[in-house]
């Protein structure tokens, strides 16, 4: 019946049939930029409404990805499904081997896209002519790939960074974490600020690499499993742990240069603007602290887990919460100016593409808001 419908909704293969043209403001993955700071050129004004939605019939895990109107979804029932932004219709679908548990990476012509099983677990599909340039057998990947210039960086399940040619996957270097019998699940993605790439660990510890060498930097012990992706912010290394803790680490050495305490577990990653850095715990709080000292600015309750990033956009922090609610805060105060009743819990970032905001919800659905004219 799900392959029916797919079938029934969308054609097989994804063809564009057009270069993409790629502006500033294309969201081409997980975290907008390779610093990983979730916030967003393009800034969108509530109140918003919906002006369409999307049913992709498979669960999303995968924040969308856009470029010149065309969004990219990738599912856990392992298709990289194509989106008309303007009225969201299905462009077309590619089937992959297994579920696609983590954002793809997109540089406006060929989309790499990371898979939990299977013997291809890294993909590179060109949109354009539905042409699949090349499969990798890196073993499982859970987290999102990283692309700066031609390389991809991709850690695996297993706790390997693979720095790869983005054009044929030839390896340029890899890095081990720890020993395979030894080591703990990577399921956080890698962050650079263009010298270092940074990686948590469920061992709870952050490591940090050379990004042309590949020869291990330095390395800092949080406690707890690190599951959020780090992102990278006025020099230091921010990320949480489900200890509770958010720290910053100087990215050169790995100096710690602040910690604060949330008091509940950390599984998103946090956003950031030049002042301030956002996060949001198990216990529903958003927190906003100094980027400079970590000192607390302010706190906002939602009514449940926050497991996502914010989006910083200008002004506002639009913030998704398991309560199936959209938040829209001042970034300054953290008071609250707008909400969205969502149909279905957000675990999912929102995405902000030219003047549409893309929200995904209860696993399947992506609607796009746009403001009231």
């Amino acid at each position: 019946m799900l392959i029916l419908g797919i079938f029934l909704t969308g054609c097989a293969g994804i063809r564009i049939g057009r270069p993409l043209k790629q502006r500033p403001n294309d969201w081409l993955m997980y975290g907008g930029t390779a610093t990983r700071v979730n916030q967003s050129l393009a800034v969108v004004t509530p109140p918003l409404h919906q002006v369409w939605e999307y049913n992709a019939l498979a669960g999303i895990a995968a924040t969308p990805l856009v470029s010149d109107s065309v969004m990219i979804v990738g599912t856990l029932h392992g298709e990289l499904q194509a989106v008309n932004l303007s009225n969201g219709k299905r462009l077309g679908y590619i089937v992959l081997e297994s579920a696609v548990a983590a954002t793809p990476a997109w540089d406006g012509t060929y989309v790499y896209v990371p898979s939990a099983h299977g013997t291809e677990t890294l993909a590179c599909i060109g949109i354009e002519e539905s042409e699949r340039k090349w499969v990798a057998q890196l073993g499982p990947i859970e987290s999102s790939p990283l692309l700066v210039g031609d390389l991809l960086y991709v850690v695996t399940l297993e706790g390997t960074l693979y720095c790869l040619n983005k054009k044929d996957a030839a390896e340029i270097w890899k890095f081990t974490s720890a020993p395979k019998e030894k080591g703990k699940p990577v399921h956080s993605s890698p962050a650079t600020d263009g010298n270092t790439i940074v990686f948590g660990s469920d061992d709870g510890s952050v490591y940090a690499v050379d990004r042309l060498s590949g020869q291990l930097r330095w390395k800092y012990h949080i406690g707890g499993s690190i599951v959020a992706t780090p992102i990278i912010n006025e020099g230091n290394v921010v990320v949480g742990s489900t200890n509770g803790l958010l720290v910053a680490l100087r990215a050169s050495d790995g100096t710690l240069r602040w910690k604060y305490d949330t008091g509940s577990k950390i599984f998103g990653a946090a956003s950031a603007n030049k002042n301030l850095i956002f996060v949001g715990s198990a216990d529903g709080r958003c927190h906003a602290v100094k980027s400079s000292s970590g000192a607390a600015v302010w706190t906002f309750s939602a009514k449940s887990v926050l497991n996502s990033a914010p989006l910083v956009a200008g002004t506002i922090l639009y913030l998704g919460s398991l309560d199936r609610t959209l938040y829209a805060l001042k970034v300054d105060t953290g008071e609250e100016i707008w909400q969205y009743a969502a149909p279905g819990r957000i675990r999912v970032s929102p995405v902000i593409w030219g003047t549409t905001l893309l929200l995904t919800y209860e696993d399947k659905f992506v609607s796009a808001l746009r403001p009231q004219e």
